[in-house]
Formats: C-alpha cells, structure tokens, sequence
C-alpha cells in the first residue's frame, strides 16, 4: 500500500502536471521537483506525475496556463507570495480565479545594517524615519512593490514617515544588497537569510530582524518585527493551487498528499536547508487568509502608487 494513500473516493486518472512559475534551479522549481521526488519515491499517486515550467511576467505565465485547464483536477501549479503582489500591480488573475489547496512554507527575510552602523535594532530604525524619513537607504531585490518594499513602507507608516519618499536601491539579487550594505553604500538591506550569511560571517553585516511570522529555524536568536513590536510581516511562502472549478473532494485529496508529502523527513530536510519554515494550511482556511492579505497589500500597493 502507498505511504500516502488518499482517504477520498476520488484519484488522479492521468499524469499529473505540477506547475511552477520559474525556470530550471529557481525557488519555485527546486519547490517542485522536492514535492515530484516524494510524490514519486513513495508511490503517492497512482499515475505519474511531472514538473513542468512556464516561466515569466511574475509567475502569471504559470498561471495563465493553469487556467486553460479549468475543472482538471490533474494540473497544479506552485505560485510563491510575490504572486500577489503582481496580480494586484497589474489587474491579473486573483487567487479568487483559481483554487486554492494548501499552503506548504514560509520562507525567509532577514533586515540587517553594516557592522559599522550605529544602528543597533530595528526601533532605531523606526525612530530615525519618525524624524527624517530621508535619514536611511534600504536596499532589496527584485522590484518595488514586492513583500520586502511592502514592509519597508509599513515601517515607515509606523514611523508617520511618507512611504514613498524611502530612500530605497532596488537591485537583482540580494547577494548585491548585501554587498551594498557591508561595504556601508546602503543603510540597511533586506534579503533572504542566504544572501546576507556571507557579510554576517565575515563580520561586515549585522543581522537586526527578520518580517516573518516566527524565529527562522537557524537564526534562533534573530527576534521578529512583532517581537520588537512592530506588527509587519512580510509574507514569502509558497503555495499550491488547483484550475478554477475543480471539485470540494478534488481539493481535499491534493490537500491530503501535499500535506503528507510535506510531512516527509526529505521536505523538512529541504525547509531546513533554504532557511524555511514548514507552515501548512488547508483550502478553507488559505481563501480566508488571501483574502485578508490580498487587502492589506493592495492598500500598502495603492499608497506607494504601484496598482494600475
């Protein structure tokens, strides 16, 4: 018997497409093939299953090829958070078009100053925007309006600072914020976790938060925005969805082996190795939750002047 045999009546009757938004080695793509691997070494399906990429235009490529498959249960698509974010920027596709089925990781930001900064926390950060909202540059990756941009802005409007008069270096990659701020170019960065190691390990960075919603699995001792009290997440995770019409029974059998798939000691393994977070939630309970951040960053997106 299967190690993740479905408890719904209903089964896939035909390959299996799991599609992600990016090209080859991306973060969507390694997202994928983990989930193809355990699917596959555990015989959790009964038909095979394959990744297929489309990548481009910010995952809504990946999206709109979902959707030529409404009602087929045998396509999913993995969409990461700043998914949202252009959906909203440019009036596509919403997640109220597609299916949600489950939500499978948080993944990780980290802020952090050079070592030579006098700023010590993130409150001083705060406190020198309420006075100067020039007083700072922030740098980030890979284009404004994304979750990194979104937290700077709601940083600032604690501060009572203008969000959109940040001082703010957009660039490619984050390993360049990174490198902008050791070098002391760049006030303060925000960037994955993996980006900045480099500069924290050779002491010309110094790590002063992270916008997730909990302590990042290797940073233990790195607090939150919410622990120092500023209630700003940044939300980066990953997610899956279904085509727009497929059935209650269909979502719960996908919600049931990426669940379980998720489970597996190899997808812990793999969370653990990027910096993330296993978070798992159901179908109903991610509509309620997209819902609700699909809101608050079209607001953030409206006063930065990002939303067509």
């Amino acid at each position: 018997m299967p190690l993740f045999a479905a408890e719904t009546a209903w089964k896939p009757r035909k390959t299996v497409e799991i599609v992600v938004g990016a090209q080859a080695a991306g973060a969507n793509d390694r997202m994928g093939r983990m989930l193809h691997k355990i699917l596959t070494d555990t015989n959790a399906l009964p038909v095979p299953s394959v990744v297929v990429n489309k990548p481009g235009q910010g995952q809504a490529l990946s999206v709109a090829y979902l959707n030529t498959h409404v009602a087929d249960p045998h396509y999913v698509v993995i969409l990461g958070s700043s998914w949202v974010t252009t959906s909203i920027a440019t009036g596509g596709v919403t997640h109220r078009e597609l299916t949600p089925i489950a939500k499978l990781v948080d993944t990780d930001l980290v802020m952090f100053v050079s070592a030579a900064s006098p700023v010590r926390s993130v409150k001083e950060l705060v406190e020198g925007l309420a006075k100067n909202v020039g007083a700072y540059s922030f740098g980030f990756s890979t284009s404004a309006g994304n979750a990194s941009h979104i937290a700077l802005a709601e940083l600032a409007r604690i501060a009572g600072a203008d969000s959109r008069k940040l001082r703010l270096v957009v660039n490619t990659s984050g390993s360049i914020t990174a490198t902008q701020v050791g070098g002391g170019h760049v006030s303060a960065g925000l960037s994955s976790s993996g980006s900045a190691a480099a500069m924290v390990a050779s002491g010309k960075a110094r790590l002063i938060g992270t916008p997730s919603t909990q302590r990042l699995p290797q940073l233990p001792d790195l607090p939150t925005l919410r622990e120092q009290g500023f209630d700003v997440v940044a939300s980066t995770w990953f997610t899956i969805f279904g085509p727009k019409g497929i059935s209650a029974e269909q979502v719960a059998y996908w919600e049931d082996v990426f669940f379980k798939a998720m489970r597996h000691p190899e997808a812990k393994k793999f969370a653990d190795g990027n910096n993330w977070t296993v978070e798992l939630m159901g179908a109903k309970a991610l509509r309620t939750e997209l819902d609700k951040e699909y809101a608050r960053l079209r607001k953030t997106l409206t006063e930065l002047g990002l939303v067509q």
